[in-house]
């Protein structure tokens, strides 16, 4: 009885590992890094849209995943800072890039993740307001998180509810 026990207790042991080991695996063959993009037009104009998004320190007024942001010192005189979603988790991010109404880039300025990514907004005049791309390019070190992230999880999902409150705040445009 007792053998008939540690023969399973071993075969379940056995199992774990070896999913454990089939899903590292297939995470180390799956691409580091991912690009996603997505696009909204917005009834607003380029330099209003601007206004909100540079606004960092007002992010969480208009941005339901966010209970705060914290600004930090500036790095190469471009604004750093780190927000605080409602699970208290935070992520520090600074601009790498700006182009006043047109362009901004924006990184992940945390090493020590097991993610990283940079994020490209940029904005475009339309007849009725604004068009706005975000694309981000995005790496995922890890090789769990990255099976994970590659095939049970919209690796888009940020930028479309970032776009979401977008729309809340400013209105869509037809």
């Amino acid at each position: 009885m007792l053998s008939s026990y540690f023969k399973l207790l071993s075969r379940i042991l056995l199992g774990t590992v070896l999913l454990f080991g089939v899903i590292i695996g297939i995470g180390y063959s799956l691409n580091e890094r991912h690009i996603a993009m997505r696009q909204t037009k917005l009834a607003a104009t380029p330099e209003v849209v601007w206004n909100t998004i540079t606004n960092f320190s007002n992010a969480a007024s208009f941005r339901p995943d966010l209970s705060r942001v914290n600004m930090l010192p500036a790095q190469n005189g471009m604004p750093v800072w780190r927000e605080v979603d409602r699970k208290g988790e935070s992520i520090t991010f600074a601009v790498i890039e700006s182009k006043v109404p047109s362009r901004l880039v924006v990184k992940i300025a945390q090493p020590d993740l097991p993610f990283a990514g940079t994020w490209v907004y940029e904005l475009a005049p339309t007849g009725a307001g604004t068009a706005l791309t975000i694309t981000e390019n995005g790496a995922i070190y890890h090789p769990i998180f990255r099976f994970v992230s590659h095939l049970f999880l919209n690796q888009a999902a940020t930028i479309e509810e970032y776009l979401r409150s977008l729309e809340r705040n400013h209105g869509r445009a037809a």
